[in-house]
């Protein structure tokens, strides 16, 4: 059976040096592109189940340590549970390290398997969920309450989670005898591990929820109340801890990250934490050195112009940028002056063109002698 399965790390399509965070993350992605509930894809839920076996094993250390030592075959039942070269040097590693801070048997056969019995008692979290929205640039800038739809994953109204039509529907499982365990000969030592058929639990299905197919939860549509912070760059994540799948088995819910993507603004472009954007000015308003407006994310700021700016002048204004994430602070409005000749009447040209005639070109002359 071993030999017919992809390598976990293909599966995940991840590297073999891959962090515990690019696991989880590569792990969310797979799940919610192969999670029968949005792909109806006939192979889709045979990968789903791929995807979560893979990160079963490579997001917990000890299994993932046996599986890049020993690959599918460290989880075969054929091979015990786990490996038997595994076992002797844990066995004589725990001589060799006294017999000091506890019982060596106990910590020897606790151990066989991968998991004691406290690790297998333990509440499972629910897993945690991705979904994306998008906002307007001025929402990003200046923060915004609202209210998303969401697609909710909660425990079966019908079945409570136990995946089973009804109470009755439960029997025992006839590999483990309702113990959850099997118990194999590993020359003189006698190891349990975790029942494959029942996952476990001692118990197996006659019948299946008919609500929830089997899988103990269902889609419940819930209108969700989130704070976008004001300063939140494009596709950085919102958290609601929580809102993510339930567990099954009395744990925490797991938590729901809402990444944001900010649409375009036609004038006004972002770089970190300073805004840029292009004014058009005249021509006029710079020989007059008149007053002009400036509009801003939080309204309109009056600024002089002079007649030494020059073209594609810079201007910078201070704290009227993007908030800085998580701060009071704010980057800069940064102001560029594109200045444009009016259009005159042909008397008027004809004056504008008369002036030019007694200017100088010193600054271009100067220019073109030192290039």
């Amino acid at each position: 059976m071993a030999k017919n399965k992809r390598d976990y790390y293909e599966v995940l399509e991840i590297n073999k040096d891959a962090t515990e965070r690019e696991i989880k993350t590569a792990y969310r992605k797979l799940a919610m592109k192969y999670h029968p509930d949005r792909n109806k894809e006939p192979d889709a839920e045979e990968k789903f189940k791929e995807v979560s076996e893979a990160y079963e094993i490579l997001s917990d250390p000890e299994k993932r340590a046996k599986y890049d030592k020993y690959g599918h075959q460290a989880f075969d039942q054929a091979q015990f549970g786990t490996a038997a070269e595994d076992i002797f040097a844990d066995f004589f590693k725990s001589f060799q390290g006294g017999f000091g801070g506890g019982d060596i048997f106990e910590e020897i056969f606790g151990n066989f398997g991968g998991q004691t019995s406290n690790r297998r008692n333990r509440a499972t979290p629910g897993n945690d969920v991705q979904i994306s929205i998008t906002i307007d640039f001025l929402d990003a800038i200046n923060g915004k309450k609202t209210t998303i739809p969401v697609s909710q994953s909660v425990i079966c109204s019908n079945c409570n989670g136990s995946k089973a039509e009804n109470p009755s529907d439960f029997k025992t499982c006839e590999h483990c005898n309702g113990t959850g365990r099997i118990e194999q000969k590993v020359a003189f030592f006698t190891t349990q591990t975790t029942c494959r058929h029942c996952a476990g639990t001692g118990k197996i299905i006659s019948k299946i929820c008919h609500l929830c197919n089997g899988a103990g939860l269902e889609r419940k549509k819930i209108n969700l109340d989130i704070d976008i912070p004001a300063g939140i760059s494009n596709e950085q994540t919102i958290v609601k801890k929580g809102y993510g799948m339930p567990s099954l088995d009395g744990g925490e819910n797991g938590s729901l990250y809402i990444v944001v993507h900010v649409r375009e603004h036609k004038y006004y472009e972002r770089v970190n934490d300073d805004i840029l954007l292009s004014v058009p000015v005249s021509m006029k308003d710079i020989i007059l050195e008149n007053k002009i407006l400036i509009p801003t994310p939080y309204g309109k700021v009056q600024i002089k112009l002079t007649r030494d700016m020059k073209f594609d002048k810079i201007i910078k204004i201070e704290n009227y940028g993007a908030t800085i994430l998580g701060t009071k602070k704010r980057g800069n409005l940064l102001v560029t002056l594109k200045p444009y000749i009016p259009k005159f009447t042909k008397d008027n040209l004809n004056k504008v063109i008369e002036a030019f005639e007694t200017t100088d070109n010193n600054e271009y002359t100067k220019w073109l002698d030192e290039f």
